[in-house]
């Protein structure tokens, strides 16, 4: 796998493979995915009613999990034929609440709307040029139904250029009897108003690297009137938006925004 070289290059379907997909979990072990959803519920409760839920790049399903286990309808995509597995087992549970559906968003073409869609993960930030911002909000709004709501989060320009050091690490998880190895740098790109994440991976089964895989995701930081100019532009009335639920300390990257359609 090779890095991207450009920042304007849509998001490729080799991001999050199988081997991401597997550890992904873990990566993200301290992220609060019921507070999130609570604050989600929060937003449906005083300007629903929403009692269906589609959530697009919905990843390994955490939040559908918890939407499903609060009593709404939801329904799951996923362009990763590996997430969207591990989404299908995790919502095993929920055989009358929950399904997952492999597709990409662009190409989805459903034959029903929803209450409510959520695009997490700052997943609209891959998004990186106004057209594909764009293209994405039209997505959105083709599968809520009229007077439905949109949510999705954002990282917050001036959350993140007042903590824009350039950082850089490395962690280690396991995963049975074969650890991962992941060495991972940002970097703030002000100009292209954008985060640069590079990940190199290394799974390991006793001594031997038995896998690698090198990715660079590109997400595109938002001022908030530029968000309320996107979902005008787009059909869509930004209604409010408020720090992400349960963020660590210091300055709140993510900004979770809600959107109604006319």
């Amino acid at each position: 796998m090779k890095y991207r070289t450009s920042v304007f290059e849509p998001l490729h379907a080799s991001l999050f493979g199988p081997l991401h997909a597997t550890y992904y979990d873990q990566f993200h072990q301290g992220k609060n995915y019921r507070a999130e959803v609570d604050q989600m519920r929060g937003v449906f409760r005083r300007e629903g009613p929403v009692a269906s839920v589609l959530d697009l790049g919905c990843g390994t399903g955490r939040h559908m999990e918890a939407l499903a286990a609060s009593g709404y309808d939801v329904v799951g995509v996923d362009r990763s034929p590996a997430m969207a597995a591990l989404a299908r087992s995790r919502l095993a549970d929920f055989p009358a609440k929950a399904a997952v559906v492999e597709a990409d968003l662009f190409e989805l073409a459903m034959d029903r709307t929803f209450d409510a869609v959520i695009m997490m993960f700052s997943l609209i930030g891959y998004q990186v040029t106004n057209q594909r911002v764009r293209s994405t909000l039209d997505a959105l709004r083709r599968q809520v139904r009229p007077g439905g709501l949109v949510l999705f989060d954002v990282m917050d320009a001036a959350a993140v250029l007042a903590d824009s050091k350039q950082e850089s690490g490395i962690g280690r998880f396991m995963d049975g009897d074969k650890q991962m190895l992941v060495a991972h740098s940002t970097v703030v790109n002000p100009v292209e108003q954008v985060i640069e994440l590079g990940l190199r991976m290394w799974e390991i089964a006793g001594d031997e690297v038995v896998d690698q895989v090198d990715e660079k995701h590109i997400i595109r930081y938002f001022q908030p009137r530029e968000v309320s100019l996107l979902l005008q532009v787009a059909g869509l009335e930004m209604i409010g938006s408020a720090p992400l639920a349960a963020q660590n300390t210091g300055p709140a990257w993510s900004r979770l925004v809600w959107a109604r359609r006319a």
